[in-house]
C-alpha cells in the first residue's frame, strides 16, 4: 500500500466571506471601505473610488463588527482585483472574532456558507 501525500493547502487561514447585507466597515483615515471577506491573516476590501491604493502600499484601520466592537487591524496591499483589495495582515483578525463571525453568519443565514462551499 503506498501513501499519497496529502494535497498541498493553499492558504494558511480559513477565509469567511460575507453576505452583501452584513458586511463590515472598515474605517481608514476617515474612509469607510465595506470588508468582503476575513481571515486571521488578510482581508478583502472594497475600496471606495479614489481611494489611492497600490500593491505594496501599507494600510490601518478598524473594522466595525455587527455587534458593535473593533478590532484593529494594519498590513500590506497584496493584490487588486477591480474595486476590491486584498490586504495580508501584520495586526490581524483574532481567530476568537473570526469565530464569533462565523457563528452569527451560520446562524442569521444558515444556506450562505454552505453555498460558498460549493
Amino acid at each position: 500500500m503506498t501513501d499519497k501525500p496529502a494535497p498541498e493547502q493553499r492558504r494558511a487561514h480559513f477565509r469567511l466571506p460575507y453576505p452583501g447585507g452584513e458586511r463590515p466597515v472598515m474605517r481608514s483615515d476617515n474612509v469607510q471601505h465595506k470588508v468582503v471577506e476575513i481571515a486571521e491573516g488578510g482581508v478583502r476590501l472594497i475600496i471606495e473610488p479614489g481611494t489611492p491604493l497600490q500593491v505594496g502600499d501599507s494600510l490601518t484601520g478598524d473594522i466595525v463588527f455587527h455587534d458593535g466592537e473593533c478590532e484593529a487591524i494594519g498590513g500590506k496591499v497584496l493584490r487588486q482585483e477591480g474595486g476590491q483589495v486584498v490586504i495580508q495582515l501584520s495586526l490581524g483578525i483574532s481567530l476568537h472574532r473570526v469565530m464569533l463571525e462565523q457563528s452569527y453568519l451560520r446562524q442569521k443565514y444558515p444556506d450562505f456558507l454552505r453555498k460558498k462551499r460549493q
